[in-house]
């Protein structure tokens, strides 16, 4: 009888919902460099056309992983943070592409491997789908690491 009792108690323990984690949400890192990396590819399109095919491939990924991403964090905060502990967001600017195409050439392959890595440390960290869409994206890059060298 103490069992049957204690039942509902225990099981309330199973049905609890995690606390919110504190701090900004680990796929907004990921989303930013996914849309810097959008100004980066298009720059280097416009200033090296031999590199015109390859860069604007690369930016249409990388804006579906940023829309990807967004719609994530949208879909966990569908609330705007107030505007009084809101962290201003800087625009993303395209930089400055070296005149020099194996300089560009090499910029996007820095830029790709620096996105992979994030992505791969992230995905341990992070549940199921976010995990997946993480490795997806650090696959992504790898791929187009592989074909910038």
């Amino acid at each position: 009888m103490a069992l049957f009792l204690a039942g509902p108690t225990a099981l309330a323990g199973c049905t609890a919902s995690a606390p919110a984690p504190e701090g900004p949400d680990p796929l907004e890192a990921p989303a930013r460099r996914a849309e810097s990396d959008v100004a980066l590819a298009a720059a280097v399109a416009q200033a090296h056309s031999t590199l015109a095919a390859t860069a604007r491939a690369l930016a249409a990924d990388r804006a579906a992983h940023a829309v990807t991403l967004r719609a994530e964090l949208h879909r966990v905060h569908p609330d705007p943070v107030p505007t009084s502990t809101a962290q201003p967001v800087p625009p993303v600017v395209p930089p400055p592409v070296s005149p020099d195409a194996a300089a560009a050439r090499t910029a996007l392959t820095e830029a790709m491997r620096a996105a992979q890595d994030e992505a791969a440390a992230l995905v341990i960290t992070l549940p199921g789908y976010r995990a997946a869409l993480l490795a997806s994206v650090a696959a992504c890059c790898a791929t187009h690491t592989a074909l910038l060298t």
